[in-house]
């Protein structure tokens, strides 16, 4: 499926550090808040969803300033040809 701006699929820059690192990070979360590392990974999981939707939201308002400046060509090619 195509992405905004040609991004790499994130699998193309996914590595094993990265993971390890997460993995890590989390399990420090777990024990300075005296929770599960399963409720850590729960958080995690719940915050990285909620920076997706920011990155969509970023997405459709770059997309509607396209739009708008498709609109705002063609409205003055439109009203030059009267």
């Amino acid at each position: 499926m195509g992405t905004l701006s040609h991004q790499a699929p994130r699998g193309d820059y996914l590595k094993k550090e990265d993971i390890t690192e997460t993995a890590c990070k989390i399990k420090q979360v777990s024990t300075e808040l005296k929770i599960t590392y399963m409720e850590a990974l729960e958080t995690y999981k719940a915050l990285a969803l909620i920076n997706g939707y920011d990155t969509k939201d970023e997405q459709l308002a770059g997309f509607g300033d396209l739009a708008q400046e498709f609109i705002d060509a063609f409205y003055t090619i439109h009203t030059s040809e009267q």
